[in-house]
């Protein structure tokens, strides 16, 4: 799956969690006020009253309300860092730019005497990354896809059992028999034009669906079995009839078709499945006072006697998105009883208590929570900005969305041993340690050279031994660049001359060696010198990386060469590598046997053969 769609599924993704969320909740106010006024509200407007839980389901967006229910019950929280990690697909790209970073180049930022260390994501020179805390996001984003593979599973489970299903009752219908001798279609006829139905309905006698049932949305069907048909008198048949146009009347079929649809999407809310149940239960109350308000006021009693009748003939109730029909369990017989025997016909009006039910439920719950400004000026300033500062904790975030709450939790252990090692040394050790590195970082700047450090107190530096000032190049255009890597030993990158059309250079970075003898020989002297912090500019005249980029104005093509971690993948030639796509973004990589390793990442659908071409000419040995 590419980045892009696999961010544009996570963000549908994270739009349905929040939608089950809230929606649930919204499940339960429904049941609550049906509870208590379950003596005051009509059968329709308790069917109704189901209606802000399906618009909560399908809504894409809503305005944000200081009235809303979410700013007191939020899924942020329970589950915190969910939001950020679905809502922005964006994160993906970030997630990218880190992970391949940190691939390349394992650096911390030099310590600070006070032993806060802060983890840098910038290539500016002076900074170095630590690994350790990019791969705990990648874990955590790896628990968000496993989530979101089992979702997946169960979307396309119930999907292919839908279409299942429903070629069934289609086979099943097709087996039927178009009832027309001329009683019975009379009597069709007859309740047909009660209800006012303009529409072509079919009128079928079949025993493979446990009807009467209206089966089919555009081609409608009313659908009896025939060993239910033959105990049927005139008027009890009228009756039903009267039912089943109800429901093609109220467009039962495509309102099923929705909530199953609903359902498929959140198939793992058991809240959902139990409020279907019972929006399917009222409606099927609905449906009953819908026929009774076209029948005489003496026909109640008859309707429900032939419900009753019906039901001996049923074996099961069927629930399926494309049916709908007269239908009950023997539990339900009593509300539904209850209801006939107090129908009158005013109470299928319009009904006061019902509107405003459904109006206070939609006011509280189809408005999403208002953030306030304290929390929505950090997300301002990330958006605006590189890098995001947290005033209270004096933390400098990386740009992009990352779990600000795993991110701290790591500094907060850096910092402590930071701390700890800080107390232990002397003043003069603090003194020299605060010179040797404002002296290098000042150098650094100036003379664009390469520094390693060797820190004797690890603990300051992130549990890492050495650190890395300089070494870094940045160029902004091919010829400055091509300038600097023609001096350089060793393959370099080129920029390809079969590069597709419409791609221009966007930025180079060239990267100086943080392996090799120098590394033993710095350890070995700065053991020797017995100092706290001990410096050595570091000569190299082979890049360890190399990243060229381009751009067409949408997408972004990057080639790279990097030293190949003599612990690694044991491949040669091109290759895809095993980590995830929102990684290393639709890559492909070269290994030729020496000590580096060249990619090619595309933000587009580029063929694989493609790319390969594209990579062959733009590594330059």
């Amino acid at each position: 799956m590419s980045p892009t769609l696999q961010a544009n599924v996570l963000s549908v993704f994270g739009w349905v969690i929040r939608g089950s969320f809230m929606a649930g909740i919204l499940v339960l106010l429904v049941l609550i006020v049906q509870f208590l006024f379950k003596n005051k509200l009509e059968a329709r407007w308790k069917y109704l009253i189901w209606l802000p839980v399906a618009i909560r389901l399908l809504l894409p967006w809503a305005p944000e309300s200081s009235l809303s229910l979410y700013n007191v019950l939020s899924l942020e929280a329970i589950a915190p860092g969910f939001h950020q990690k679905t809502q922005d697909p964006t994160a993906f790209k970030n997630a990218v730019i880190a992970g391949e970073t940190a691939v390349q180049r394992n650096r911390t930022l030099s310590p600070e005497l006070n032993g806060a260390t802060v983890p840098a994501s910038s290539h500016e020179p002076g900074s170095v990354q630590k690994s350790g805390f990019w791969w705990s996001e990648i874990k955590n984003m790896s628990f968000i896809h496993m989530l979101l593979a089992v979702w997946l599973a169960g979307v396309l489970f119930f999907s292919a059992k839908t279409v299942f299903d429903q070629n069934r009752l289609k086979q099943a219908l097709r087996a039927g028999r178009t009832i027309d001798t001329p009683f019975l279609s009379a009597v069709f006829q007859e309740t047909k034009h009660l209800f006012g139905i303009k529409r072509n309905v079919r009128f079928v006698a079949s025993e493979r669906i446990p009807g009467p049932a209206v089966v089919g949305f555009f081609k409608p069907a009313v659908v009896i079995s025939p060993s239910l048909l033959v105990t049927l008198q005139k008027d009890q048949l009228q009756l039903i009839l009267a039912h089943e146009f109800a429901h093609i009347r109220r467009r039962d079929v495509a309102v099923n078709w929705m909530m199953h649809m609903i359902l498929i999407l959140h198939w793992f809310n058991p809240l959902l499945w139990f409020a279907i149940h019972r929006a399917r239960q009222d409606q099927e109350i609905a449906c009953d006072a819908c026929a009774l308000d076209r029948m005489m006021p003496q026909q109640k009693n008859a309707y429900g006697q032939t419900i009753i009748h019906v039901l001996e003939h049923l074996s099961v109730s069927h629930y399926r998105p494309g049916l709908a029909g007269l239908s009950a369990t023997h539990k339900e017989m009593k509300r539904r009883l209850m209801m006939i025997r107090h129908f009158n016909k005013k109470s299928y009006r319009l009904s006061i208590l019902g509107m405003g039910m459904i109006l206070a439920l939609g006011s509280v719950t189809l408005v999403n929570a208002k953030e306030s400004g304290a929390e929505s000026a950090p997300q301002k300033l990330q958006q605006n900005s590189k890098v995001a500062v947290d005033k209270e904790n004096d933390v400098i975030y990386p740009e992009g969305n990352i779990d600000r709450e795993l991110y701290k939790k790591e500094l907060e252990k850096i910092q402590k041993k930071a701390e700890a090692a800080a107390k232990a040394l002397t003043p003069e050790e603090k003194k020299y340690i605060e010179d040797e590195t404002n002296r290098v970082k000042e150098l650094s700047k100036e003379t664009g050279d390469m520094y390693v450090l060797y820190h004797k107190y690890k603990d300051l530096n992130s549990g890492l031994d050495l650190s890395y000032w300089g070494g870094i190049e940045e160029f902004s255009t091919y010829e400055d660049y091509l300038r600097r890597a023609s001096a350089l030993e060793g393959s370099i990158l080129k920029q390809p001359a079969n590069l597709p059309e419409g791609y221009k250079f966007l930025s180079a970075t060239i990267e100086g060696p943080t392996k090799g003898k120098f590394v033993d020989e710095v350890k070995a002297e700065g053991k020797k010198s017995g100092k706290p912090i001990y410096a050595k500019k570091i000569e190299w005249k082979e890049a360890a990386d190399i990243r060229l980029k381009y751009t067409n104005g949408k997408d972004t093509l990057t080639f790279s060469k990097y030293t190949k971690d003599p612990e690694g993948s044991k491949k040669e030639g091109f290759f895809n590598d095993t980590l995830p796509e929102h990684i290393y973004p639709k890559s492909v990589f070269w290994y030729d046997g020496g000590k580096y390793e060249y990619g090619v990442s595309a933000t587009s659908d580029i063929p694989r053969k493609e790319k390969i071409e594209i990579l062959k000419a733009a590594v330059k040995k």
